[in-house]
């Protein structure tokens, strides 16, 4: 169980912003962050597809000047004698020469290897060939220099050498092509990628070729020496340049401070590297990320807010219909709650507003009820009688409000001899069987003193309680006994009620006191009985009840019963009547213990002392 002490949120509204906004807050924000990566990634993927393809295209132009020479060299594969005898040899090295960036031509023979060498001059110059020998086989496989500086053609340049082969694969001599290494690259130096990041053409050893300083107005080519002398970035390149023929490379950092992405050439054992740095490649995510961020958390921040007003007047409302029903509860009503919306705590409202109305209503009822209440227990005896050798005490609980069981008792006016005790329980209880209770108790005390006797005086009060039930049905049960002292007896006419019961200890007789008679109510022409029993000097106990207390229920069902009622009669004869009825009640609600009263109990007990009565007389 929660103490009011813990951090557990205790209102509506902070429950909605730890279990509602927060979350929602959270995964928003987490959305976008994904998101964010999610774009860098791509963005990342993209530069490197791109950079790839720049670094193909400008190998492939390489690779296709590389390949001329090696292609046109190729022809002198397998020339036959009479081939070479027509000059076929010779002209395809001269067409060798003329290749663009082809700056010499260099055929070298062994000392006596042929009868006279051949020689060939510098593109433009003489150049001829003298021949007495023939070769049949060239594989053309060319190795292929670094760049170096050649101080006679002034210019950087690189070697493409292959060996001639004989028939007899004997190597007989080789060429070398001289190409202007600047000339090589051209194309490549002047793609806008080259001046814009920093780029290098490295050999397989890590050797810089030529590379640029990311200045698209400067651009120097030299040889600055090895490629990974610095750089976590450079030495990762160039491990898996060595491996791999492209790829790129990320460096560290979340983004990457510096991204590499490198391709080999197929014709040279040469390596294209480009290294950008991260914030120029991540420049439009970067810039995302900032709008990206803002309208997020704007968006985000809009919202909640919205959600907040939205949920606001949701807590508000159901704030103000708790404080409402508190007040309720205490029994303060106000006026009916605005309702503002057709949702569910809209018709909470609404229901609740109905509901009030209904309550105000029940409680004025029940203040109603009470006053009658009030009413109705004014109209019972107020005070225990005891006099001439009578004592009479009498009680009735309601299991409503109010009830349709009463009892009365009193001396007659008009014949001061005699003793009136009357017991009615009418159908039904509450404020109906009330009403009727309080019209035949008036019914009763206004008939009683007539002259008459006992049966006459019931069936008058049938015949008047008739006229007025006749249309409802209602009815009553009633038991009518007077003790008359002049007589010596009691007399008793039984209106459809239970037996009274008389004990006299000293005998210990316990009889009923019986007799015919149907209820009030029921028919106007009914004629009733009286009965009647001589006194005797003995004491007597006489109990008069209503069906409520032996029909009392415990929780197994199980009736109360009148064995039980007789045993407590018999048992406690020797009290007052008011702690006779007491004992009684008590043992009736041990019986019930927590079941309800299902019906009201009303019992009156009379002690009579018969020689003190008989002496009165």
């Amino acid at each position: 169980m929660l103490k009011p002490d813990t951090l557990y949120p205790r209102s509506l509204q902070q429950k909605t912003v730890l279990f509602l906004l927060v979350p929602v807050f959270l995964f928003l924000t987490l959305a976008g962050f994904s998101g964010y990566r999610a774009m860098r990634a791509l963005l990342l993927d993209q530069w490197g597809e791109t950079a790839l393809a720049n670094l193909e295209k400008a190998a492939h132009q390489i690779d296709m000047q590389l390949h001329r020479p090696r292609q046109i060299l190729s022809l002198l594969d397998g020339l036959s004698e009479k081939e070479s005898a027509s000059g076929i040899d010779e002209f395809i090295v001269e067409r060798l020469s003329r290749l663009d960036g082809v700056v010499n031509v260099l055929v070298e023979w062994p000392e006596g290897g042929r009868n006279n060498s051949i020689r060939f001059m510098h593109r433009g110059t003489n150049r001829s060939w003298n021949k007495s020998w023939r070769f049949q086989n060239n594989k053309s496989m060319f190795d292929i220099s670094s760049p170096v500086y050649d101080v006679k053609h002034g210019s950087e340049t690189v070697s493409m050498v292959t060996d001639l082969i004989d028939k007899k694969n004997r190597t007989v001599g080789k060429v070398e092509v001289i190409l202007d290494f600047k000339s090589l690259i051209a194309q490549t130096v002047q793609a806008p990628w080259w001046s814009i990041y920093q780029a290098f053409i490295v050999d397989q050893k890590g050797n810089i070729l030529v590379d640029t300083n990311n200045n698209m107005d400067n651009t120097s080519i030299q040889q600055t020496g090895s490629f990974a002398t610095s750089g976590i970035l450079k030495q990762k390149t160039l491990n898996m340049l060595r491996d791999q023929t492209s790829g790129t490379v990320f460096g560290p950092g979340r983004p990457p401070e510096e991204v590499s992405g490198f391709y080999r050439l197929k014709e040279a054992p040469w390596t294209l590297v480009v290294i950008a740095p991260g914030d120029k490649i991540l420049q439009p995510i970067i810039h995302f990320r900032k709008i990206y961020f803002l309208s997020s958390f704007l968006g985000i921040g809009v919202l909640l807010l919205f959600m907040r007003m939205m949920i606001s007047r949701t807590t508000n409302s159901i704030k103000k219909l708790s404080q409402t029903a508190g007040d309720l509860a205490q029994g303060i009503f106000h006026e009916p709650l605005t309702v503002n919306s057709y949702d569910e705590v809209g018709e909470l409202i609404r229901n609740f507003n109905t509901m009030t109305s209904q309550l105000q209503r029940g409680v004025q009822l029940q203040e109603a009820m009470a006053i009658a209440s009030e009413v109705q227990l004014t109209l019972l005896p107020h005070e225990d009688y005891s006099e001439n050798g009578l004592e009479v005490s009498g009680l009735s609980r309601y299991c409503d409000e109010t009830g349709g069981d009463y009892y009365d008792f009193f001396r007659s006016c008009t014949h001061p001899e005699k003793f009136h005790i009357v017991v009615g329980d009418v159908v039904g209880h509450g404020i109906g069987a009330a009403l009727l209770m309080a019209t035949l108790r008036a019914l009763v005390r206004a008939n009683i003193d007539q002259p008459g006797t006992p049966e006459a005086l019931i069936a008058k009060v049938n015949r008047q309680l008739f006229l007025d039930t006749a249309s409802s049905g209602n009815f009553a049960s009633l038991f009518y006994l007077c003790v008359d002292a002049d007589a010596c007896a009691i007399q008793w006419v039984r209106a459809g009620h239970d037996p009274a019961m008389l004990y006299t200890p000293e005998t210990g007789k316990l009889i009923e006191l019986d007799g015919k008679g149907i209820v009030l109510g029921l028919s106007e022409d009914f004629q009733y009985q009286t009965n009647s029993l001589a006194l005797t000097p003995e004491n007597s106990v006489l109990l008069i009840g209503s069906d409520g207390v032996w029909e009392a229920e415990n929780a197994q069902g199980e009736q109360f019963g009148k064995e039980r009622l007789k045993d407590l009669l018999r048992n406690s004869a020797h009290l007052s009547p008011r702690s006779l009825l007491n004992t009684i009640t008590e043992a009736v609600d041990d019986f019930r213990k927590e079941v309800p009263l299902a019906d009201d109990i009303t019992l009156v007990a009379v002690s009579i002392d018969g020689k003190k009565l008989l002496c009165e007389v």
